[in-house]
């Protein structure tokens, strides 16, 4: 039987995120990359858009951060053999308090502000939310915001603060980093910890993430 991985970056992220795993033999291993969404389109009805990339049958989700996310819905629609999220949420208890605030507060009203106040100067936060090490990884980042569209960040952080979510894949693994900020540890039930892992852990832990990866799809 045929194997078959598909992988799904972070928000704002491509497939370059994923060049430091390694994965076992055996797999085939394929890319879903982000589509542009639609004006008011719902998490299932992009979700749907995407799954249809999925050209086979026996296939593993790959997710990290909220390409997480997006393949826990993709399961919802969809039969996988397993899926792996990396540095992500599977359902609302997971969820930090902060969407819960910025949600009750109503600080979303901020993204109907001009780009240049509220995107062009998120560098310094991105660094400080994503834990990245070395030059290396600041100059992915600064690429994936260069390269990112405001409209598509716009519906991502809305999707993230409303995602409500109680279902989860009957077949999951959930890696996490011990010192992710975004995503913070003690609000996680992970089945893997990496304590010195953060956000960007699928790229500067990838090691460590290779391993359990060995492991869990043998």
């Amino acid at each position: 039987m045929e194997k078959h991985l598909y992988l799904l970056s972070g928000m704002g992220a491509d497939r370059r995120i994923f060049k430091n795993l390694t994965f076992p033999a055996g797999y085939t291993v394929h890319y879903l990359d982000w589509l542009t969404p639609e004006a008011g389109e719902t998490f299932p009805a992009y979700a749907a858009r995407m799954a249809a990339g999925i050209a086979h049958e026996h296939v593993t989700l790959i997710g990290v951060s909220f390409g997480g996310m997006l393949a826990v819905e993709i399961a919802r629609q969809r039969p996988v053999q397993k899926v792996i999220l990396i540095s992500s949420i599977k359902n609302t208890l997971e969820r930090p308090p902060y969407l819960g605030w910025v949600k009750k507060t109503g600080l979303l009203v901020l993204l109907r502000l001009p780009d240049a106040i509220i995107f062009t100067r998120r560098k310094g936060i991105v660094k400080i939310f994503l834990n990245a090490e070395t030059d290396e990884e600041l100059q992915l980042l600064s690429d994936y915001m260069r390269k990112t569209s405001y409209g598509y960040l716009r519906w991502g952080i809305r999707t993230i603060v409303h995602w409500a979510n109680d279902f989860v894949p009957a077949s999951i693994v959930h890696i996490h980093g011990g010192k992710d900020r975004a995503f913070p540890m003690k609000f996680v039930k992970a089945d893997y910890t990496i304590a010195d892992g953060g956000h960007f852990m699928v790229y500067n832990r990838a090691a460590q993430i290779s391993d359990i990866l060995a492991k869990e799809l043998s």
